[in-house]
């Protein structure tokens, strides 16, 4: 686990090892505190999957950054993790928050070898339509389209 407490987890900090330890696999959980976006970079590259339970999120960066290294995303279908994740495609989507729901998913990456690397393959490739290229694009045609509107208004009422 890479990255510091957010949410409501500031009120607790601690209770992620609390609980890995209550659990009897703090062996195996490594929590390690959030690190620069170049070390991020090999962190998602190293992970086969990775998983976004949240309760709220804004845009999805998170997943858009994982994606982008070729790393499936499985993730609550909130806030705007729905675009940035292609449920079935680059990775998959669970409504609410039930433990089981993500193991079943988990499960279907465990029991199919294809399925990260089919699935990173398509991340990589949706995550690259979310680059700053695409964005600024974007926002030119818009600006675009709505210079051409003003300049048609102006010509049909003055001309």
């Amino acid at each position: 686990m890479v990255g510091g407490p957010s949410g409501s987890g500031l009120a607790k900090p601690e209770g992620l090892q609390k609980l890995a330890a209550r659990l009897g696999i703090a062996d195996v959980v490594r929590f390690r505190p959030p690190v620069g976006q170049d070390q991020l970079a090999d962190w998602f590259r190293a992970a086969s999957l990775l998983v976004m339970p949240s309760y709220s999120e804004s845009f999805g960066l998170v997943a858009i950054e994982a994606q982008a290294t070729g790393t499936p995303v499985l993730a609550a279908a909130v806030g705007g993790l729905p675009v940035a994740v292609r449920d079935g495609e680059t990775g998959f989507l669970v409504r609410g928050h039930n433990p089981a729901d993500y193991a079943r998913v988990l499960a279907r990456f465990a029991d199919d070898p294809q399925l990260t690397p089919r699935a990173g393959a398509a991340a990589a490739r949706h995550a690259q339509s979310f680059g700053w290229d695409t964005a600024a694009a974007a926002t030119a045609d818009v600006y675009t389209a709505a210079t051409q509107a003003h300049r048609r208004h102006v010509r049909s009422h003055h001309g």
